[in-house]
């Protein structure tokens, strides 16, 4: 039982990380995008370590799991280059409230300026979304209203605001 609930865990979370790296698949949420990679790399490293006849006792479960932990963390803060953050909440679809046309922004970490988009965005769950590109130049604007809701996820202080 437990080697199937090992098994089940990596297939899961190996496929939610090659989804979000290779469709539009997007997890919007830098921790929960962590939980999952660490769990599908300790999966991995159990299954190896089952098939070698290793990690039997206590000891060396815990200093894999730390070990595991500890090289999945210095990945992530070298590879990860932040957060796309909404800004601007440009149209809402009229039929589907959960679809919405924003424009976003990611800070760089190890440059200067930012990268921006926009994007049909579709919520799935929480923490998931469908993310695909789109031309605002070509909106049915009989299926999207407009709305130009400022989000400001990013935080920059603007004119606009009171302190």
């Amino acid at each position: 039982m437990k080697k199937a609930i090992i098994y089940i865990i990596f297939l899961s979370t190996s496929a939610l990380i090659l989804l979000n790296r290779y469709t539009e698949l997007y997890i919007n949420n830098s921790i929960v995008h962590f939980i999952i990679f660490y769990a599908s790399a300790l999966s991995l490293v159990f299954i190896i370590g089952r098939f070698l006849g290793k990690l039997k006792t206590s000891i060396s479960i815990f200093s894999t799991v730390f070990i595991v932990g500890v090289l999945c963390f210095i990945n992530a803060f070298l590879t990860w280059s932040g957060d796309w953050k909404t800004q601007n909440i440009l149209y809402q679809n009229i039929n589907a409230p959960r679809k919405t046309i924003e424009f976003q922004m990611r800070g760089d970490r190890f440059s200067f300026g930012y990268k921006k988009r926009i994007v049909n965005r579709t919520r799935l769950f929480p923490a998931f979304d469908w993310i695909t590109d789109i031309d605002t130049a070509a909106i049915n604007t009989k299926e999207w209203k407009k709305n130009e809701i400022y989000v400001n996820e990013m935080k920059f202080h603007s004119q606009n605001t009171v302190d």
